[in-house]
């Protein structure tokens, strides 16, 4: 199920005592997570910053493959045949966000890489119209359940390498998301 880890908590209301927790895994390597990816906070609003990491990846010949809005903004993760790597966009405020990510080459971060996708982010961001969105053209939903029908909870990029596995539905693959819920796309396995 995942690794479980015991935290040990000081209560100080409560005069030498200690309070036990178990913390899933996900949630472990969530918190590692923010605070080993490299940050940056910016003085700009979420759509803005949406669409200059967009112009930012593409430029780098790298695109957002999967998109995932979450409850405090998106989650993207991005590769191509030398580098994989995710960005997560923080609303801090309605015009302060915060993004965060990490980059590999195999498996070794590339820190220079991260730095130059955040300086791209900020170049880019302060030439953003107000009528730019970010472009959704080449992507696909992703599903909350097995169904057309069901909530849209990502978007992906046909043809992008994703950890998916067979349902019981045909046609329908589960999906890992990044933030490590489960969800569905329409497809199949290429062998």
């Amino acid at each position: 199920m995942g690794r479980i880890i015991v935290v040990c908590l000081l209560l100080f209301m409560l005069s030498a005592c200690t309070a036990l927790t178990a913390v899933g895994g996900a949630a472990v390597n969530g918190a590692l997570y923010m605070f080993t990816a490299e940050k940056k906070s910016l003085p700009y609003p979420m759509r803005s910053i949406l669409v200059a990491t967009q112009k930012t990846l593409e430029s780098m010949e790298l695109s957002a493959n999967l998109v995932e809005p979450v409850e405090d903004g998106y989650i993207l993760q991005f590769a191509n045949k030398k580098l994989s790597g995710g960005l997560h966009l923080r609303r801090e405020t309605a015009r302060l966000t915060t993004i965060s990510g990490r980059v590999y080459k195999t498996v070794a971060r590339e820190k220079s890489v991260e730095i130059a996708i955040f300086e791209g982010i900020e170049s880019r961001v302060k030439k953003v119209r107000r009528s730019e969105r970010f472009n959704f053209k080449k992507y696909r939903y992703i599903r909350e359940q097995a169904s057309v029908k069901s909530a849209k909870v990502g978007w992906y990029i046909p043809g992008t390498e994703l950890k998916v596995s067979p349902t019981s539905e045909m046609d329908w693959l589960q999906v890992k998301m990044p933030s490590g819920k489960k969800a569905f796309l329409k497809g199949y396995i290429k062998k």
